[in-house]
């Protein structure tokens, strides 16, 4: 998927308390991107001076304007320039003297920012769960990993390597063949769901429960795991919200929204997280090439485990050749 296609999405770029009154840069889409916060909210723009390229991160905010460091400019809130001090006060500024801006809101504790028209709203959480009280929501994991977005987002969609990857955690070797599961194809992306004993070392040692693994994926990078345990009424979320830095690094902000155990510590879950995510860093940052391969000919894949990938694949693919998303064709 080309990173122009992916600029009509809206991507997080950080979480609200790292926006401040200082201009600060952030990474995205192998570009970099300034943004603050004043009176009016969190602004964002391409962090980059139209009159000789300087970053406008290194500058301050002004009555409400960004100031470039270097010769002063000054630019409002749409990116207008408004001031150039070495011209007389009075002195047309040309209609070019422009900052790049940016579409810029604020959800879930994070910033988010699309470089262009975005093709959709920033995703919900799957039931509409966000704020609800009986729901209690925090970040579980936050890093920054060595590979694509694609590819993290490609290994959180699949099931077939915990035997492997999270043995005797999410799966085990006994239990590793994969029965043939429906993938349904959404507007914005796919669901399928699947049940299975889990191992988990939150059932105390040696025990397991019945789960029913539900997930949501919403193209281009967000990935909701809900899972519920059969027979208790306990259901958990697990949302992989995933920054594409640049074509090979990736920013992972999980997050784990519960139904149940609001007594217990979040590091309870958060640590069982960390655990299952940093397994999985060290298989994921090992694949070569970082990005999917264009061609699904350059992967072996297998019909039933690989299901719900391939069309994630094919779904990547579309959307390169088109800036707006609709239905799936035929």
């Amino acid at each position: 998927m080309t990173q122009l296609a992916l600029t009509h999405f809206w991507h997080p770029i950080c979480t609200s308390e790292e926006v401040t009154e200082q201009p600060r840069r952030f990474t995205l889409l192998d570009d970099f991107v300034v943004a603050f916060r004043d009176e009016n909210g969190v602004a964002a723009f391409r962090d980059l001076c139209i009159h000789r390229g300087a970053a406008l991160s290194l500058g301050w905010v002004r009555d409400g304007n960004l100031t470039c460091p270097y010769h002063g400019w000054q630019y409002d809130r749409s990116g207008a320039c408004i001031r150039i001090p070495s011209r007389p006060a009075d002195a047309p500024i040309p209609a070019t003297a422009k900052a790049q801006a940016y579409q810029v809101q604020e959800k879930y504790g994070l910033v988010w920012v699309a470089m262009n028209e975005p093709a959709a709203d920033i995703p919900s959480f799957p039931g509409d769960v966000w704020g609800k009280p009986e729901w209690k929501s925090f970040v579980g994991y936050r890093e920054v990993w060595n590979t694509s977005a694609a590819r993290a987002v490609e290994n959180f969609m699949d099931f077939s390597h915990f035997p492997y990857v999270h043995n005797g955690i999410l799966g085990t070797e006994e239990t590793a063949e994969i029965a043939p599961y429906t993938v349904e194809k959404r507007d914005d992306g796919l669901f399928y769901y699947l049940e299975q004993e889990e191992p988990s070392d939150l059932y105390g040692a040696g025990g397991t429960q019945r789960v029913r693994y539900e997930y949501t994926l919403v193209v281009p990078f967000t990935i909701h795991l809900k899972k519920i345990e059969i027979g208790t009424g306990r259901e958990t979320i697990i949302s992989q919200l995933t920054l594409p830095l640049t074509s090979k690094t990736t920013e992972l902000f999980v997050f784990i929204v519960r139904n149940h155990s609001h007594d217990e510590p979040d590091a309870t879950f958060g640590d069982f997280t960390t655990k299952i995510m940093e397994q999985d860093r060290v298989v994921v940052q090992s694949q070569r090439p970082e990005e999917l391969p264009e061609s699904l000919r350059e992967e072996l894949h297998i019909k039933v485990p690989d299901a719900a990938s391939l069309l994630y694949r094919q779904r990547l693919a579309s959307l390169a050749k088109v800036e707006v998303f609709g239905p799936y064709g035929a």
